[in-house]
């Protein structure tokens, strides 16, 4: 043992004698010739997103204004995880586990009545879908929304909400610094540095020069992503792609101008007649343009040379797409649906690019319900039976039985309708999924597909038409005549 100790001594000397440098626990440290001016900021998550959030969020509103692909992110993550609205199914269940019809069908007539603009928005300008909506695209350009609760007794329903941009928070309340309460305040927010409990919001207005306003927590909804222990703002998902979007904005800029500048010049007349040539330009007598593709005089050693135009050449495409797949990574939109371009895709790729985005898309609708829709509805059924526009017998006792539900984001169409039809059909025959499962993954809600089919079966008996269609089946009984888009 004492051989072996005094063994690893001479050979930590005999390095040190030779400046051998002993790596680091982690290469990712070490500092070389490569690395030794990568010193990255490292500083509280809170003061990395007060000095940059105000800039982010200009560059990438000014982008979704002017860059086509930043305003196409926006819209398809909006579109995809609230579309025309996230749809709410009443749960409520009686002691022996059952579903009870009549209170869970008057929980959701009275949260559509509560949906509309009249009610839900204090302007009165906005159906709550909508503001989901924009709090979605807030979310994507912003990094979070921000809503407040409004109460009067005034108003026919006595709840309504406001929304406001994240330009509102006093950001300039930052230091941290500690105010009579003893409480810390960061960025417009004010909090316990002992627990993070967020106790106030300080709004101003940004075009004005008023004092910030305090608004209990209680009366706000902020939604953002919390990415690290104690943030207390947002910063928009797309900031990696930021300078590479404003990058490749002026590339395709630059090269459409240099294209259009070339095609301007379509030929070129040269001369030997120098004094000549200048006393033309200058009293104008020659014809430097084509007029209907006709030269209309050469003066003799004149000769004309057509210009050529490689712009944008053969590198641009594959360029732009490469950027733009960068593009796509950063904001979690495939390439196919940020571009637009579907070349030579297969049933096979789609089918993989469809269920990744569908996976990715699935921790959003949840996030947007549980930081939007969620509280906005725990609170609108209690006003509604504090009004007495809900009956909800023994709510006050257990609040959270009637509280119960499920949301049905908007679905997605299928790339291959007898295809998925089929596997669906398999997995409820062998027990792997359920009927209502499939109904979800469209975005509806099983009963109401069914209510639809007993009112459309009665209809259809109502006008001496018969409901039951003979459809070809030999596509779906031999898969094997369906083509094979992977060849």
């Amino acid at each position: 043992m004492g051989a072996t100790v005094i063994q690893l001594r001479r050979k930590k000397d005999l390095q040190e004698l030779l400046g051998v440098k002993r790596p680091k626990r982690y290469a990712a440290a070490n500092l070389d010739r490569l690395t030794g001016e990568w010193n990255p900021i490292d500083d509280n998550v809170n003061d990395l997103i007060a000095n940059a959030s105000e800039r982010v969020r200009a560059r990438i509103r000014q982008l979704v204004r002017d860059f086509p692909y930043f305003s196409r992110a926006v819209d398809v993550l909006a579109t995809y995880t609230v579309g025309t609205g996230i749809q709410y199914q009443a749960r409520v269940r009686d002691e022996e586990g059952n579903l009870i019809p009549s209170i869970n069908q008057r929980i959701e007539d009275f949260w559509e009545r509560f949906k509309e603009r009249e009610v839900a928005d204090i302007s009165r300008r906005m159906h709550l879908d909508e503001m989901a909506e924009l709090a979605k695209r807030q979310d994507c350009e912003c990094g979070e929304f921000l809503l407040v609760k409004h109460y009067s007794s005034r108003r026919q329903f006595p709840f309504a909400l406001q929304m406001y941009e994240a330009d509102w928070l006093a950001s300039d309340l930052t230091a941290p610094a500690k105010i009579a309460s003893g409480n810390d305040i960061h960025s417009g927010i004010e909090y316990k540095k002992t627990t993070g409990e967020i106790v106030k919001y300080y709004f101003t207005d940004p075009d004005g020069y008023g004092n910030p306003v305090p608004i209990s927590a209680d009366r706000v909804i902020h939604g953002f992503h919390v990415k690290r222990p104690g943030q207390l703002r947002g910063i928009s998902h797309f900031v990696p792609a930021v300078l590479i979007a404003h990058s490749l904005g002026d590339y395709i800029g630059a090269t459409i101008d240099v294209a259009k500048l070339a095609a301007r010049f379509l030929a070129f007349i040269e001369t030997p007649d120098i004094e000549g040539f200048q006393k033309k330009r200058s009293t104008q007598e020659n014809i430097e343009t084509l007029q209907r593709a006709i030269i209309d005089y050469l003066d003799p050693g004149e000769k004309i040379t057509f210009a050529e135009n490689p712009n944008p050449g053969n590198q641009f495409d594959p360029f732009t797409r490469l950027v733009l797949t960068m593009i796509a990574v950063a904001t979690g939109v495939p390439y196919e649906l940020l571009s637009g371009d579907y070349r030579g895709l297969s049933w096979a790729v789609s089918r993989v690019g469809r269920t990744d985005f569908a996976q990715y898309l699935k921790p959003l609708h949840v996030r947007h319900v549980r930081h939007f829709y969620e509280p906005i509805k725990r609170e609108a059924i209690q006003w509604g039976v504090l009004t007495g526009q809900l009956d909800l017998p023994g709510y006050w006792r257990q609040p959270w039985r009637y509280q119960r539900g499920e949301w049905y984001p908007p679905g997605m169409e299928p790339v291959d309708d007898l295809r998925e039809t089929k596997a669906n059909i398999d997995k409820c025959k062998v027990g792997l999924a359920s009927p209502q499962e499939i109904a979800r993954k469209r975005g509806r809600d099983l009963g109401d597909i069914y209510r639809e089919i007993a009112e459309a079966k009665k209809l259809a008996e109502a006008h001496g038409i018969s409901f039951d269609w003979d459809v070809p089946t030999g596509l779906a009984q031999n898969p094997a005549v369906l083509e094979d888009e992977d060849e």
